[in-house]
């Protein structure tokens, strides 16, 4: 009888939680790993999957097993540079688990204890001076609201029960997420409340990103390579759709149709997209909390872009990457998402996976999603297979867009 062997990366399933500071930028990443296959799994084995070696310019990386057996290996190993590992807080609750907990963080371990905030309250000191991910159950959340003042610049009506330097999860209200950042003192915020932030912009589409603008415009001013102008205006989906719109309004009634971010900033040339950037200006989208909104669906979108094969073309690799950006397009613009894109020239395969959830680029789509539910993680190998993605591609994908990934912002 022939047994079927796994290599570590087809026996685990990855996820990501993107973490944000006080500046809503994209702070640390964290990595679910969910284990499928025990005996393929060593911490050594995942350890080198990784790399063994963290990029110091991306995002830190909470690794975050749900085993304890690859917890368990992880300490006993060397600390990988710029991760955290992320360990449940009963293993600080004995003096054993206390005391192992002190070693591995002398020996150069930064672990994150996972905890609720009702097994802290109160504390002052941390156990091993760790940095906590704090879970906030709906009465933490409530307890919270209820602690802020009434109008913006009014007293405290009570106590907050959050804490500094804490990360915390659990937050679906963007007053309590503005308040554990801007208040509180939190280290982080893990995820963001997206549909609440969305809900305050719900009388009017969303415009382009004021901070995006300034960004393209100094780099249009230093006569910047047409990669790195791509990869700036990427990273606004709102800004990509507008300027396909603008190109294609400016084609009208000719041959040819412009279905390519590249392509039409090439058409434009950088003068006339200059001069249409600064008319943008004035009523550019300030508020720091959209960032996190737009920067979750660019992430999205890188990591269907790296689930194609390594030897893709650029032309196939930029259209996957629109497809996956203008996902959620309706969420930003307020419009039905077949209106949004009858206005645009895009290829039937586009079209296809964004209305009628088929084609080749739906497999990309559904992939980079059922990675960035975590709660569903278990999901994972049956998505991969119904689209004949290997497991291990997908997770291979998901390092190397983490590993890759770069908040303009942060300069």
């Amino acid at each position: 009888m022939m047994t079927s062997t796994h290599t570590v990366l087809d026996s685990v399933a990855l996820g990501y939680q993107p973490v944000w500071n006080r500046s809503r930028q994209l702070a640390a990443v964290r990595m679910p790993v969910l284990v499928l296959h025990r005996e393929s799994v060593d911490g050594e084995h995942f350890v080198r999957a990784l790399g063994n070696d963290w990029p110091k310019a991306a995002p830190t990386l909470i690794i975050a097993p749900r085993s304890l057996h690859l917890v368990d290996q992880l300490l006993h190993l060397p600390p990988i540079p710029n991760t955290w590992l992320e360990v449940p807080g009963d293993l600080f609750a004995t003096p054993e688990g206390l005391a192992r907990m002190a070693v591995a963080a002398r020996q150069g371990h930064r672990l994150l204890r996972r905890v609720a905030l009702s097994a802290i309250a109160g504390e002052v000191v941390a156990p091993a001076d760790v940095r906590s991910l704090v879970h906030l159950a709906p009465e933490d959340v409530l307890a919270t609201l209820r602690s802020l003042p009434t109008e913006p610049g009014g007293a405290p009506r009570g106590r907050s029960p959050l804490m500094a330097g804490h990360i915390y999860e659990g937050i679906a209200n963007r007053v309590v997420a503005e308040h554990a950042l801007d208040t509180a003192g939190a280290w982080g915020v893990l995820g963001w409340p997206v549909d609440d932030t969305l809900r305050f912009f719900r009388q009017r589409p969303l415009a382009c990103d004021r901070a995006t603008i300034q960004q393209v415009t100094q780099a249009l001013g230093r006569e910047c390579s047409l990669d790195q102008l791509e990869r700036l205006i990427r990273q606004d989906p709102v800004m990509v759709y507008r300027v396909l719109l603008l190109v294609n309004s400016a084609m009208h009634g000719k041959d040819r149709e412009i279905n390519s971010l590249r392509h039409a900033i090439m058409m434009l040339g950088f003068t006339v997209l200059g001069r249409w950037l600064s008319e943008q200006l004035p009523g550019a989208e300030t508020d720091l909390t959209l960032h996190p909104v737009r920067y979750t669906m660019v992430m999205q979108a890188r990591l269907a872009q790296h689930l194609l094969d390594s030897g893709s073309d650029d032309n196939l690799r930029s259209e996957v990457y629109v497809t996956a950006l203008f996902a959620q397009l309706d969420r930003l613009l307020h419009q039905p998402l077949p209106e949004i894109l009858q206005r645009l020239p895009l290829p039937g395969r586009v079209y296809d996976a964004l209305l009628r959830q088929t084609g080749p680029y739906n497999a990309y789509l559904d992939v980079s999603d059922a990675q960035g539910q975590t709660e569903q993680l278990h999901r994972l190998p049956q998505i991969c297979e119904k689209h004949d993605i290997s497991l291990e591609s997908a997770n291979q994908a998901l390092i190397r867009m983490l590993a890759t990934s770069r908040d303009h912002r942060q300069g």
